[in-house]
Parts: structure tokens; C-alpha cells; sequence
């Protein structure tokens, strides 16, 4: 009787796991979706940018252009001085940047707002999720802040080299960090994940994160709330808590683990079912997307 209760409960947990990994694969799908449609929408603004840049540098050319033909015109009518000349084309400005206002070239704060349209965007996202916990309904997003351009592509440019090393590099997506506790969550939009941001949890040492920014909040500083991307790879659900574990099982990229308790109460605390959040153990697997202020 008890090997057949032993192989009934072995059996349950497998099906559990199976569960939990279709699960984890119907949400990639969704979100690899959702990160198509913005990643379109990134690069047909970025398009437009552009076009606009160029049309910028073709302006000020032909500007340019006209005062060398004004010079040259009044030499060869004998009306100007050659070493009068030379000075005033010397001086006529040679700007690498175009000196229109609606084109940044270069952004000197390592944090930025975002645009109008961005910020609807995640504001819609985030009250999707938000607006299912009755409670929650009068959430307002206040503000939105990002690395500046030059820095986000440093993050990615690192997230990509560290996620063509997983066993399946596809596996990426936006997910909610579950920490910051610490008012950590400024220097991280700022710098990016480092080793001292790991923390030990209940199922491990590492980074947690979830797709419920309600749960995440429960983590994080008050009324912020970090987005970020996270390379998932190749994901083995836990169900056993371990908090020693520090790397993934042999043969994956990360862990999926059930629920985790907390250590303060909160209006969602006392919530009890089964949230699925990632775990890593290398903070490069992760980088930060938007901070999120809120008002309830």
C-alpha cells in the first residue's frame, strides 16, 4: 500500500510538472507575440527617426552647399578676397549632429521618460494583469523611465550574447523582477543586473521574476515596479524548495518554481494559489526594460 501511494504521488507530481510546462509554453507564446508587435512598432519608429535625421542632414548640406557657391561666385567676379575667403569658409559650422531640436543624436541622462505612446502601451499591459485583483482597481501608473538609447543597447547587446549560450535562446521574455526591496530598483534601471542583486529565496539564489505584477509588487519597493527582459532558456519546474540552490538542474537555463512565501502582508498576500515564477542564476540572463511609479 505504501509503494502504490508512493507511485500515485510520484505520478501526480509528474502531471503537475506537465501542467505547469504546457503552461510556461502557452505564456512564452503569447509574449514572444506581444514582443513581436512591439519590436515592429520599435523599428517603424525608429524608421520614421530616421527619415526624419535624413532629411535633417540633406537640409542643412544644401545650406551648406549655397554659402561655398555664394563664395565662390563672388571670387570669380572678382568681388571678394581670396584670404577673406578661406577665413569665412573656415568658419562656417561643420556640425556632426543635426541641429534640429526634434532629433537627439546623443542623450546625456542615463534615464529617460518615456514617450506618449510607449507609456500607453505599458500602462495597458500592466493594468490587464492589475485590474483582475478587485482591490487593485485604482492602481495609477504615474511615470515611466527607461535607459537612454546608447545604454538600452549596450543591456541588449549583452542580453544577446548571454542568450545565444542557452540551450534555446528563442526562449526570452518580458517579465516583472521580484525584489528591489532595498531601493535598489534606480541603480539597476541605470547599470543593469549585477551578482549582489541576487537574493536567497525559497527556491534558491538568484533573481526572481513573474509575469503578475500584482505578485511582484509584493517584492518590490513601494509604488515602483521593475519590467525587464529575461532570457528563460530551457526551463525545469521545481516544486521542491531548495533555498542552497544556486545554478539551474544539469541540462537547463532556469528554474520554474510554484509559490513563494512572503514576509510582510500586503492586500494581495493572502492570496494562495499557484503563481509560476522564474528563477536565474546569472543576473547577465536579465535586463532592465521600464520602471514602473504607480499610485494606489
Amino acid at each position: 500500500a505504501v509503494v502504490s501511494t508512493q507511485s500515485t504521488g510520484e505520478a501526480y507530481q509528474s502531471q503537475l510538472r506537465c501542467l505547469e510546462r504546457m503552461r510556461h509554453e502557452i505564456l512564452l507564446l503569447r509574449t514572444t507575440v506581444g514582443t513581436q508587435e512591439t519590436t515592429i512598432s520599435s523599428l517603424t519608429m525608429e524608421i520614421d527617426r530616421l527619415r526624419l535625421s535624413k532629411g535633417v542632414c540633406e537640409r542643412e548640406f544644401r545650406e551648406y552647399r549655397a554659402q561655398v557657391r555664394s563664395m565662390l561666385s563672388r571670387l570669380r567676379d572678382g568681388k571678394g578676397d581670396l584670404d577673406a575667403t578661406e577665413s569665412e569658409l573656415m568658419s562656417l559650422p561643420l556640425n556632426d549632429q543635426p541641429r534640429d531640436n526634434l532629433v537627439k543624436a546623443v542623450e546625456t541622462d542615463a534615464v529617460i521618460k518615456v514617450g506618449e505612446d510607449e507609456f500607453r502601451t505599458i500602462e495597458d499591459e500592466f493594468r490587464v494583469e492589475v485590474c483582475k485583483v478587485p482591490s487593485y482597481h485604482t492602481i495609477r501608473i504615474s511615470s515611466v523611465e527607461k535607459p537612454n538609447q546608447q545604454k538600452s543597447n549596450q543591456l541588449l547587446s549583452s542580453l544577446n550574447i548571454r542568450c545565444n549560450a542557452l540551450r534555446d535562446p528563442t526562449l526570452r521574455t518580458r517579465l516583472y523582477y521580484c525584489g528591489g526591496k532595498a531601493g535598489t530598483l534606480h541603480r539597476i534601471l541605470r547599470e543593469g543586473f549585477q551578482a549582489k542583486d541576487m537574493v536567497a529565496g525559497d527556491y534558491g539564489v538568484g533573481l526572481y521574476f513573474t509575469h503578475n505584477p500584482v505578485r511582484a509588487m509584493q517584492y518590490s519597493e513601494a509604488g515602483l515596479l521593475l519590467m525587464c527582459e529575461v532570457g528563460i532558456g530551457m526551463a525545469e519546474s521545481v516544486l521542491k524548495m531548495d533555498q542552497s540552490r544556486n545554478r539551474p538542474p544539469v541540462g537547463y537555463d532556469s528554474v520554474l518554481t510554484g509559490e513563494r512565501n512572503v514576509d510582510h502582508v500586503g492586500i494581495y498576500s493572502h492570496q494562495r494559489h499557484n503563481e509560476l515564477q522564474y528563477l536565474i542564476f546569472d543576473s547577465t540572463q536579465a535586463i532592465p526594460l521600464y520602471l514602473i511609479c504607480f499610485n494606489i
